[in-house]
């Protein structure tokens, strides 16, 4: 009952500011992960690779989809 696979593939979709105000949206494609997982992903993504360049007094908006 428990053991059902909840792995699937998931469209990630992220938006933030940057540290001038304005709003990046970035998205990605998470293959065979939960959806928590994909979330999670996409939070160490955007942190690694704007961590310079965001503004972190705001918070991020991340939407997980899953693709067919």
């Amino acid at each position: 009952m428990f053991l059902f696979d909840r792995a699937k593939d998931y469209e990630v979709t992220c938006v933030f500011k940057d540290n001038s105000g304005q709003k990046i949206t970035k998205k990605r494609v998470c293959h065979n992960v939960s959806r928590r997982e994909a979330k999670e992903g996409m939070k160490h993504y955007i942190f690694r690779s704007y961590s310079n360049s965001m503004d972190v007094r705001q918070s991020l908006k991340i939407e997980t989809k899953a693709t067919h």
